[in-house]
């Protein structure tokens, strides 16, 4: 199994999927938090006497403004399905390693597994009750 194109491959995408699944992860929760601290800024501007009201429209329509960025890159989505594929793979390389899982049955494993998967990536123009 050791340094059979397959299991490189595999192990190559496994940790392609790790970044790409903890970026859209880290941004939607960053996304998230911003937010919420936009969210407040009028509430708390009242409660601290912070009177320009230029600033106060601003920082209040953030939180439409990232609404609609997640709703369209659906970065919460993306990483749930980054994640979903690399188990997926992690768990065909285990069987390569640890059942003798021959590189051209984890071809066709994969194969596969891309069938499944096409199409279902989170995308632009995909409504997300299809998703």
């Amino acid at each position: 199994m050791e340094g059979s194109d397959i299991s490189v491959e595999i192990e190559s995408e496994i940790k392609r999927r790790k970044v790409y699944s903890r970026f859209d992860y880290i941004l939607n929760n960053i996304l998230v938090f911003i937010t919420v601290i936009a969210s407040s800024f009028a509430g708390f501007s009242q409660v601290f006497e912070y009177k320009n009201s230029a600033v106060i429209a601003a920082i209040a329509s953030i939180p439409a403004f990232i609404l609609l960025l997640q709703k369209t890159f659906k970065w919460e989505q993306r990483s749930e399905w980054h994640w979903d594929y690399r188990r997926r793979l992690i768990s065909i390389h285990r069987e390569m390693r640890d059942q003798g899982l021959s590189p051209s049955d984890a071809s066709k494993k994969i194969n596969k597994l891309e069938e499944q998967l096409a199409g279902s990536f989170p995308s632009l123009n995909r409504p997300a009750s299809k998703e």
